[in-house]
């Protein structure tokens, strides 16, 4: 079995302590709570510039290991009100048509998410090159 790497990058959407962006295991990668948070940690209150953000983030992410949205296998969306999936799915259908780059996706209502006013959160499941 490969050895599992923790994943972590500074200046952009901080995580709590101990608390790593996601760990590769082999040729997957798990991104996990992929916030809205901007880097100088505040988030908007609005939920539509919220799932900008936290699709911005993952970008990064992605960018940073040398991949893009065309490697995500399956991304599982947590909303804190079923209101927000519409303007979700707006940035959604953009990073995921589904004629050229389609991704497995959940959508799960959550009670509540870490961070201040935090509407939306991504986990995130990546092939590796």
């Amino acid at each position: 079995m490969s050895a599992k790497q923790l994943i972590n990058h500074t200046g952009f959407m901080p995580h709590g302590p101990n608390v790593p962006h996601g760990v590769r295991i082999g040729d997957v990668i798990e991104y996990s709570a992929i916030r809205p948070a901007k880097p100088d940690t505040s988030t908007d209150p609005d939920v539509a510039l919220q799932a900008e953000q936290a699709f911005e983030n993952l970008r990064m992410l992605l960018e940073k290991e040398g991949l893009d949205f065309s490697d995500v296998i399956k991304v599982r969306v947590y909303v804190t009100k079923s209101e927000y999936i519409a303007a979700m799915n707006q940035v959604w259908y953009r990073h995921f048509p589904m004629d050229s780059n389609p991704a497995a996706r959940i959508v799960i209502g959550a009670a509540f998410l870490p961070g201040p006013d935090t509407k939306l959160s991504l986990d995130v499941t990546a092939r590796a090159r």
